[in-house]
């Protein structure tokens, strides 16, 4: 297993603790069958994070594509600010852009990891990528691409 499989496996092994009990375990299901799917296409990306503990703003954008993404997210995690730069994994780019209305995060000291979803709890992509910050924590939010 490659460097990336393994920290995607691990993003997802802290996605599904942050996410137990809070989601219905069938949609929970829905997103590991399509993260560990070899059918998604990747695009190089940058992403921010500003943390006020209870409260997280996000900013991804596509290296080469005029769309960026913009969310928050109610969650407890470290205060503070940071970037990562990584990856957007989709299976299809024309819906991630269209669809997102919510998204779960995760992050540690080594990784960020955000999944991405429309309004009936569909993956449509995620985003993986080293992490530049010293925010620690989990939650789920509201954004959309523009």
């Amino acid at each position: 297993m490659c460097k990336d499989e393994k920290i995607n496996l691990k993003i997802l092994e802290d996605f599904k603790k942050n996410i137990a009990n809070k989601w219905p375990p069938e949609l929970i299901d829905k997103t590991v069958k399509k993260v560990t799917s070899l059918e998604t296409q990747n695009y190089t990306a940058l992403a921010t994070i500003e943390s006020t503990i209870i409260h997280q703003f996000f900013k991804v954008g596509l290296t080469g594509y005029p769309v960026h993404f913009e969310g928050s997210t109610t969650g407890l995690s470290t205060p503070g600010f940071g970037s990562s730069a990584g990856l957007v994994f989709t299976d299809n780019l024309d819906k991630l852009v269209s669809d997102t209305r919510s998204f779960w995060f995760v992050g540690n000291m080594s990784y960020l990891g955000m999944y991405f979803y429309n309004d009936d709890g569909s993956w449509l992509g995620q985003f993986q990528g080293a992490s530049l910050s010293l925010v620690i924590g989990g939650g789920t939010g509201r954004g959309e691409w523009s």
